[in-house]
């Protein structure tokens, strides 16, 4: 009887933390979501890890400094920060499934244009737990599937020569 309890405790404890956490990546996509629209998307650098955010600062550095050697044509970074892997604005921005992948989680964000079903698309983030136990994003991998096309490598290949 007290293996079964044991095995009944774990199990709702386990349920009841992988609801808690889809909890906090679903909040967490939304705030991604919504950031979207602040400046231009540039607010999104307060949900970075530390080491992508010294990345996007130094690439937005770059970026500047060219402009202004040359305002004549546009940076690399004309259309701002790739955080996500496509141009177009989409009007739904929502999270999708959620996943553990060792110590990260890739949370989905999913992009839909209601007048356009076939052009929604996908991203995912991936999250890592910061200071205070807090997500932070360390990378965003674009696209549904694959690790190579990511927001780091964007950052990147933006200013390879």
């Amino acid at each position: 009887m007290r293996k079964w309890a044991a095995v009944l405790a774990m199990t709702l404890a386990t349920t009841f933390v992988a609801s808690a956490q889809d909890a906090d990546v679903d909040a967490y996509v939304q705030a991604f979501c919504s950031l979207r629209e602040a400046d231009g998307g540039a607010a999104r650098i307060y949900l970075l890890s530390p080491s992508l955010t010294e990345m996007v600062t130094a690439a937005l550095e770059k970026n500047a400094a060219i402009q202004a050697e040359t305002p004549e044509e546009k940076p690399p970074l004309g259309d701002g920060v790739p955080y996500q892997g496509f141009q177009d604005y989409a009007p739904v921005c929502e999270p999708g499934e959620s996943v553990v992948e060792g110590d990260k989680v890739i949370a989905e964000v999913k992009y839909a244009f209601p007048d356009q079903q076939d052009a929604d698309a996908m991203d995912r983030l991936v999250l890592v737990k910061g200071e205070g136990g807090v997500y932070v994003i360390d990378d965003i991998r674009y696209g549904a599937e694959g690790d190579k096309n990511t927001l780091r490598s964007a950052l990147a290949g933006a200013f390879a020569d």
